[in-house]
């Protein structure tokens, strides 16, 4: 069947890997950097005798300081856009020479930016208020207003400019050469899948979404064994990438303790205490996630699933669905946005027809599913692989989701639309709750319901299980790497507890190697990428929990909470469109309410199953009979 499946239009943006203008856009970074290099030393001086300097004194830097911030603003985005050029050359074929060659020419220039400009950054996080209200009172940096405000709130935990300067170029060839050599150890596995042979984890990681349960199970095995052949090198870099993490925030806390959960929270804009609301409100509704799991397992015919299980697709009792088109999930996706909003539906049709969805298989493809932008053009482009099933399609509506966040903003400063990994899943999850319930009202049979349901029975145990189990564990990490280097086997027994303690009897087996297999944990720029999706997940069906309360203005609040999405903290942005405390239960009990009443839905159908066969056994009907259902 042809599914019509779009390719990528990027001529808009270069014309192709020749195109003169990349050499141009190079060469001006260069030239810019250069720039910068000769003329922020007057700010490198600066720094030295800040302490010691007045007001007055330092005002005459102000125009340098707003001409090279202005500078390095214009950089980031001209390099943004040719990484995300050759990204997405590199997302539909991975061998490209050119693509690799440009990726890593733009990354050594934003690296090289970043370090030019270190200076400054550091004298506008030290200097005084007054100074930097001055600095901002002007338009072309005024954009930077709260992202610097709001970084300045950590500068009890700020070294000496000599320190930091020391810390960015260790962290190259130190931390970060860790998290490297985690990635190089993952690309360069092979693992022998009984019946299927030997291939790369990427690869038998996409087993574990096949319906054969045994080639779930059988790759599930796979790749933990190719994982314990590596497994003392693997708890090397997280003891090591952990270490540093304790270490440096202990050197910087002088002044005041810097927590680990401190850092994190001040990175995704929420207070501790909204995450401990979060995070207790999640532990006491897990049930719900364990609910789901004995949905699936019925549906399975098991008596509980394992771990390689959790990811399963709906198992097709009847002949299976033809694949939808493309072109059918677009008109799908639009009309469920478009009852909504006729702007959000319009995009959705919008962004199909420029080619700015790329859905074609083809040999050397990344796997999963992403939505980018080029910042330069104020356009986003969505990468997956379309292969027509239902999920597929929730995919889509999840990846339009996000490139609508972007639309909507698309007419403000570029500082002003980086928003948080917590906000960033608020529009996509909204987005698959439209289509999701849009495909709800039109399923004719049960069947058809529970395909569509299914999807957010899996998103209730991932979101309720196994992201809380996640980060569960790195917080226990963090606290027992304080007192020693942990082995592999203490790593999988920390893991085990962590699932036991969220998913309790649900499951038949454990993942004892997650902490080894899951790329999250071992990367470096960042820690706890883990908690910001469940965030996200909550925070955007409490958004939708509000639909029915304000009627016709709904859109209008919405579009404005996604357009302050990057220029506010989450507490600030919810209270101020919705009036809603997310440091408080009700918020987060609210957004669990939508999750239940989806289970719940699924349990009825279940039930009503039951109650058909049942009936047909008492009449002397004997077909097959269903399994006995708990629920």
């Amino acid at each position: 069947m042809d599914l019509k499946n779009t390719v990528w239009d990027n001529s808009n943006i270069y014309k192709n890997f020749e195109d003169a203008n990349i050499a141009r856009d190079l060469v001006n970074s260069e030239i810019a950097i250069a720039t910068i290099q000769t003329k922020v030393t007057v700010f490198a001086t600066a720094l030295k005798t800040l302490e010691t300097e007045s007001i007055e004194s330092l005002k005459p830097t102000l125009p340098l300081a707003r001409e090279l911030m202005r500078l390095k603003m214009d950089q980031q985005i001209t390099l943004g856009t040719l990484m995300v050029f050759a990204k997405s050359k590199l997302s539909t074929d991975s061998q490209s020479k050119v693509a690799k060659n440009l990726e890593s020419k733009a990354s050594q220039l934003l690296t090289q930016l970043t370090q030019a400009i270190n200076s400054l950054d550091l004298f506008l996080l030290r200097a005084p208020d007054a100074y930097v209200t001055e600095f901002l009172n002007e338009p072309s940096v005024h954009e930077m207003t709260f992202s610097l405000s709001h970084q300045r709130h950590r500068n009890d935990f700020l070294l000496t400019p000599e320190t930091e300067a020391v810390l960015i170029g260790h962290g190259l060839d130190g931390l970060h050469a860790w998290g490297k050599l985690y990635t190089e150890m993952a690309s360069s596995i092979q693992v022998d899948v009984a019946g299927l042979g030997r291939m790369g984890l990427a690869k038998a990681s996409g087993l574990l979404f096949q319906g054969d349960r045994l080639v779930r199970e059988n790759a599930h095995r796979a790749i933990n064994a190719g994982w314990r052949l590596f497994q003392v090198p693997t708890a090397a870099v997280l003891n090591a990438i952990y270490g540093w993490r304790i270490e440096n925030y202990k050197t910087r806390s002088s002044k005041r303790e810097l927590n680990y959960l401190d850092v994190t929270c001040h990175s995704e804009r929420i207070t501790h205490q909204t995450l401990k609301t979060l995070m207790d409100v999640t532990f006491e509704k897990r049930s719900l996630g364990h609910r789901s799991l004995k949905l699936m397992s019925h549906e399975m015919n098991l008596p509980s699933i394992a771990a390689w299980d959790i990811l399963a697709p709906f198992p097709e009792k009847l002949v299976a669905a033809k694949p939808i088109p493309l072109s059918e999930a677009i008109d799908l996706i639009a009309a469920a946005f478009g009852e909504f909003s006729q702007d959000m539906g319009q995009f959705a049709k919008m962004a199909y027809e420029k080619n700015w969805i790329d859905g074609q298989p083809t040999e050397y493809r990344q796997t999963g599913a992403y939505c980018t932008i080029f910042s330069k053009q104020r356009e986003s482009r969505i990468f997956m692989t379309y292969t027509g099933s239902v999920k597929n399609v929730m995919t889509l509506a999840h990846e339009l989701g996000h490139a609508y966040h972007n639309w909507v903003m698309r007419d403000l400063p570029a500082f002003e639309t980086y928003y948080s990994s917590s906000i960033a899943e608020t529009a996509s999850i909204f987005a698959e709750t439209l289509v999701s319930a849009a495909l709800l009202r039109k399923a004719a049979t049960s069947e058809e319901k529970k395909k569509i349901l299914w999807q957010d029975l899996e998103s209730a145990s991932t979101f309720l299980n196994n992201i809380p189990a996640r980060f569960e564990f790195e917080k226990n990490l963090f606290e027992r790497r304080k007192e020693k280097t942990l082995s592999a086997d203490e790593l999988s027994t920390m893991t085990e507890n962590a699932w036991e303690l969220w998913y309790e009897d649900s499951l038949s087996e454990y993942n004892e190697m997650f902490w080894a297999n899951k790329l999250h944990f071992h990367i470096t720029r960042m820690s706890f990428y883990n908690y910001p999706y469940l965030f996200g997940y909550l925070f955007s069906l409490g958004i939708y929990a509000q639909k029915d309360k304000h009627g016709d203005q709904f859109e209008k609040l919405y579009i404005n909470l996604l357009r302050d999405s990057g220029r506010m903290t989450a507490e600030d942005l919810i209270q101020k469109h919705f009036q809603q405390d997310i440091s408080k239960p009700e918020f987060w009990l609210n957004s669990i309410s939508i999750i239940e009443k989806s289970v719940l839905a699924y349990e009825q159908i279940v039930a009503s199953e039951l109650n058909f066969t049942e009936a047909k056994e008492s009449r002397g009907d004997r077909g097959a009979s269903a399994p006995g259902f708990i629920g």
